[in-house]
């Protein structure tokens, strides 16, 4: 799928969101659970819908530098999900105050990665037995 589509998807499916109540989005959380991020923090009840609707059953979401940090990767092939993310900018000459808006980051759910596996003990998935302890 080219980023162009992409986009185009993930902006369509945040208009359907946007036209719930806010009364809705939080009845689709309380019913599925929060999401929470890999920093141990729920995620909005906007973007809890924008990742429920990506990947149902979806718990625990992070962003991929955040899982390597974590000792996990994500499995090659995996698509990550959109969520809205809030940037602010610096204030332009003649504006009143600086701006604020939303750009789509991409974060992936625990189901998507795997256990990082520390190279410098395995040798072509052979235990490289000079660096076991004993």
């Amino acid at each position: 799928m080219k980023t162009n589509e992409r986009r185009e998807q993930l902006q369509a499916l945040a208009k359907e969101i946007s036209a719930m109540s806010q009364e809705q989005r939080h009845e689709i959380v309380a019913s599925v659970g929060a999401i929470m991020t890999i920093d141990q923090k729920p995620l909005s009840p906007f973007n809890s819908c924008f990742v429920i609707r990506q990947r149902p059953g979806a718990t625990v979401v992070g962003g991929f530098q955040q899982w390597m940090k974590a000792g996990r990767v994500v499995r090659k092939g995996e698509k990550g999900l959109g969520i809205w993310v809030p940037i602010s900018r610096k204030k332009k000459e003649g504006e009143e105050q600086a701006g604020t808006g939303f750009i789509i980051g991409t974060v992936f759910d625990i189901t998507q990665t795997e256990e990082k596996v520390d190279e410098s003990k395995t040798t072509n998935n052979v235990l490289n037995w000079s660096t076991v302890e004993a």
